[in-house]
Parts: structure tokens; C-alpha cells; sequence
């Protein structure tokens, strides 16, 4: 998993009304073994995640300015700390609006997954716990909690990019107590949602039954068949990417295209 680029920023902000304070990095963080781990495991924890939403961006403008910074970003207009200074001070502004925003570490990430960049965005929050110093000691420790992630989002970028027509190229996650929770955070990036997940997995599992019907198939065809998208449904999951359903059945000379939109697989 390549990283291209990797910052952090401080945001201090307690949920009382009270100003939040910024502590912006000026550089980038050097792509080592322990941002590598970062990153590795801040993905593990987010794909784990359930309840994410799938969307893409509003209009540039003054409410959700996001989306243009990051296009002056990937067209060299600005370089990526410029870019994250933009944006952690647009999520500053956003938090001092919201009662219900605490601070915490804001990092950001563009990396390449296969032949696929992202960015990564997420807030995170550190935990106590204990550890055992060299004198054998217990003493407290301090260590980012990216087990307990609940506001971060993630960016297809060569999706949006390269496919004006997708709906679902940022995927976020929803606050647990509705939406007003992490409503700020998606005002930040600039989302609105682009696919009601529900919807669409009703939609996907009832075009596939309806396509293992049509087809006359054995029962150990539909068998096979229902093995081949569970087993694909559960390898989109572990990446955290939506399910695209497309395929062409040509046995006994048929030519029948089953095709639904992307979809993300709920438990």
C-alpha cells in the first residue's frame, strides 16, 4: 500500500461551546514503517466499521469548498500540505459550530491501493492503558485508539476522477445516535449521499434471484453461483468497496447481461 502523501494536524476542542484550537504540522510525515502500520491498521479498523454510507460531492462553493481544494491539489496547483492546512481549518471553522464535536489528531492520506489512489480522512482519539516499562514497572500509556473510529471518511479519487457518472465514490461513516453527530464532518469533506444502502442491497439480491430464476439453471449452477457472489461480497467487505453486480451468462449459447448499480452488501 503505497503512501504518496501523510500529515497529521491537533485540533483541540472540547464539546462545551468553547473554541477549538489548532495545531497544524508544517510538514509532511516521512513515509516510514510506523506511518506504513498507521495507515494499515486505521484501513482495518474503517473496513470493519459497520454503518457506512456511500455518496459523492456538492457543487464547489463557499458552503462545501472540499472538493476544489482537492482538485487544485491533484492538478499541482497546490501541494498536500498547502491542501490539508486548507481543509483542517475549514474542519476547525465546522467544529466550533457544533456542539457536539470533540478534538482530536486529523489525518490525512493519499495512498494507492492496487492501481486505485485514495484519500483517507479521519479523526482520531487516543486511549489510556498500561504497559510495562523496562524496570519492569507498570506505568500508563497513551496509544491512538483506531479501533473506536467514528468520524472518517475515504475517497476514490481515481474513481471520481475517471467516472463523472458514480455516485459512491466517498464512502464515510454514519454517526450512531443519527445523523447529527457526524453531520459536520460530512459538511466538511462536502458529501451528500448518492445511494440508499438498504435500497440497493434489496435491489441486487432480488435482480440476482430473479436472474438465477430466468436462466433455467441446475441447482448445482445456482449453487455455484450464489458461493461465487457471497465469496465476492465478502472480499468487497474486507476492502470496504461497494458490490457491482455484471455479468454475461453465454452457457448453452445465451447472451443475458445481469447488470445492477453498485451496491454495499449489509449484514
Amino acid at each position: 500500500m503505497p503512501i504518496n502523501h501523510i500529515i497529521v494536524h491537533q485540533i483541540d476542542k472540547k464539546p462545551d461551546g468553547t473554541p477549538a484550537v489548532l495545531h497544524p504540522r508544517d510538514t509532511e510525515l516521512p513515509v516510514s514503517q510506523a506511518t506504513e502500520n498507521l495507515l494499515a491498521d486505521l484501513n482495518h479498523g474503517y473496513n470493519a466499521k459497520a454503518g457506512k454510507g456511500w455518496g459523492l460531492f456538492h457543487e464547489p462553493s463557499g458552503a462545501y469548498p472540499f472538493s476544489g481544494w482537492l482538485s487544485q491539489y491533484l492538478d499541482g496547483t497546490t501541494d498536500f500540505t498547502a491542501f490539508s492546512h486548507q481543509a483542517v481549518e475549514h474542519l476547525q471553522k465546522l467544529m466550533e459550530e457544533s456542539n457536539l464535536s470533540t478534538g482530536g489528531h486529523v489525518l490525512f492520506a493519499h495512498y494507492q491501493q492496487g492501481m486505485t489512489d485514495y484519500l483517507a480522512i479521519a479523526l482520531l482519539h487516543h486511549s489510556e492503558g498500561l504497559t510495562v516499562t523496562d524496570a519492569l514497572d507498570v506505568a500508563p500509556a497513551r496509544h491512538l485508539d483506531l479501533g473506536q473510529l467514528h468520524l472518517a471518511a475515504r475517497i476514490n479519487l481515481s474513481e471520481w476522477q475517471n467516472n463523472k457518472q458514480s455516485r459512491q465514490y466517498i464512502s464515510f461513516i454514519k454517526g450512531k445516535n443519527g445523523r447529527k453527530v457526524s453531520d459536520y464532518f460530512r459538511d466538511f469533506i462536502g458529501c451528500q449521499e448518492g445511494i440508499d444502502g438498504p435500497s440497493e442491497t434489496r435491489t441486487l439480491l432480488k435482480a440476482f434471484s430473479e436472474y438465477v430464476e430466468s436462466e433455467d439453471l441446475s441447482e448445482e449452477q445456482a449453487r455455484e453461483k450464489v458461493t461465487t457472489l457471497i465469496g465476492y461480497a465478502s472480499a468487497q467487505s474486507n476492502l470496504g468497496e461497494p458490490v457491482s453486480l455484471e455479468g454475461d451468462d453465454r452457457e448453452n449459447g445465451k447472451n443475458r447481461t445481469l447488470s445492477v448499480r453498485p451496491v454495499r452488501l449489509r449484514p
